[in-house]
């Protein structure tokens, strides 16, 4: 019998949660599979915690999201007496009348006095649990409170502040026991406060961020670095931290350390190190700001040569419809480098994109060539005078000139 839950779900919690490790996350799902199909409700929660997304993990753990199958787990936890699931699905907005209904406890009073024994002998998992019942004042329905029971107005206000203000020494212990986790809802109080019932405190807030990235958290030392680099510029400062993230495992910070070395900040610019840091953040799959600078990267040939193919493969992968590359995607596509041509699309990428002196040299080519439309060679030398320095842009102005009777030609 392990010390909180059984053998299996408390060493799955520790390599899910107190870590940021791949290997060890998927380790401790195969063993909660096999727990849960032998009928243990507590493995079935936590199993279904893997399906619910990154807000229930880390931004890269292993697991694919899976609403159908979290939900699925998540059901048969409550029905077979997991207190911790009746919790989960409580904050997540879950618990159905029907789930009520084949939950074994009286009452979500009763599950909650179960994970709250757990918290208070030390199990950071559930001081987490009990610290959100608070935060998010969960408290009101699990203790079935309304406004009426109180004396007006103030007072119904002045206990939700007093039951948000009792979440943070369950956050405090639940974070400097080891669950990451907890230290999110912990800064997100500090930093943003809780509505018009509690101010927010930077002071603390920055506090919290320190000690995470100091007790050797994955996610809180990229934090850290993340404010350092990018809030304080502090770029000299922000590179150990940066690295000792990578070291724990956490591609994200990758990007950071790319772009010190991108911008020459605190270190000798080196583009090929820059680009070596975004492709090992974006071998994950899911960073678009590395890709996005991969595919620039790849296009101009800074610190590698030439690629338009490799350009457009990570360009495409940009999933930040605000900042994608379209000028480059509309170069590419309209000239058909590194891709099949396709004008057309070139054009939409390009009439779409941010104003850009790649944007300006595509739509000049495009008019001034009439690819693809009619031939504008006017309109086209506009666009291509508007891409100011850009080198292809001034080459390509070399092809025309203006005749005596002011009209645009080829040399």
């Amino acid at each position: 019998m392990g010390k909180y839950f059984n053998d299996v779900v408390d060493k799955a919690i520790e390599d899910l949660y107190y870590c940021c490790d791949n290997d060890r996350a998927k380790a401790a799902a195969d063993a909660l599979l096999l727990a849960a199909k032998e009928g243990d409700g507590d493995a079935c929660y936590f199993l279904s915690r893997c399906f619910s997304g990154s807000c229930y993990s880390w931004e890269y753990h292993p697991f694919e999201e899976n609403e159908a199958a979290a939900y699925a787990m998540l059901r048969q936890a409550v029905s077979l007496g997991s207190a911790a699931a009746v919790l989960g699905a409580l904050r997540m907005d879950m618990l159905t009348p029907e789930l009520r209904e084949i939950m074994p406890f009286d009452s979500i009073q009763a599950a909650w006095e179960v994970i709250q024994e757990k918290a208070e002998r030390g199990c950071a998992f559930c001081q987490y649990m009990i610290g959100n019942t608070y935060y998010f004042l969960d408290m009101i329905e699990i203790k079935d409170l309304k406004e009426s029971d109180f004396l007006g107005r103030d007072a119904w206000n002045d206990w939700k502040r007093w039951a948000m203000e009792q979440s943070i020494p369950w956050f405090e212990r639940a974070f400097s026991g080891g669950m990451i986790l907890a230290g999110r809802n912990y800064y997100q109080y500090y930093k943003y406060g809780r509505g018009e019932l509690i101010p927010p405190e930077p002071a603390k807030a920055l506090e919290i961020l320190r000690q995470g990235a100091e007790w050797g958290y994955p996610e809180w030392m990229h934090g850290y670095a993340n404010y350092l680099a990018y809030t304080e510029e502090k770029h000299k400062e922000a590179l150990p931290w940066a690295l000792k993230a990578v070291e724990a495992g956490h591609l994200w910070a990758w990007h950071i350390i790319g772009d010190i070395y991108w911008e020459g900040r605190a270190v000798e610019r080196n583009y090929a190190y820059a680009l070596e840091c975004y492709e090992k953040t974006a071998a994950y799959g899911n960073d678009s700001y590395a890709c996005r600078q991969l595919g620039f990267m790849y296009f101009l040939g800074l610190g590698t040569a030439v690629d338009y193919a490799r350009a457009v493969q990570y360009l495409e992968r940009d999933a930040e419809p605000e900042y994608i590359r379209y000028d480059l995607l509309g170069i590419c596509y309209l000239l058909g480098y590194g891709c099949q041509q396709d004008m057309a699309r070139g054009k939409a990428f390009l009439e779409r994109s941010r104003n850009t002196c790649y944007k300006n040299y595509g739509l000049g080519i495009l008019y001034a060539r009439g690819l693809g439309v009619r031939e504008d060679m006017e309109k086209g030398v506009e666009y291509l005078k508007a891409a100011g320095n850009y080198g292809p842009a001034l080459e390509e102005l070399k092809n025309y000139k203006k005749s005596l009777f002011g009209v645009w030609r080829r040399r």
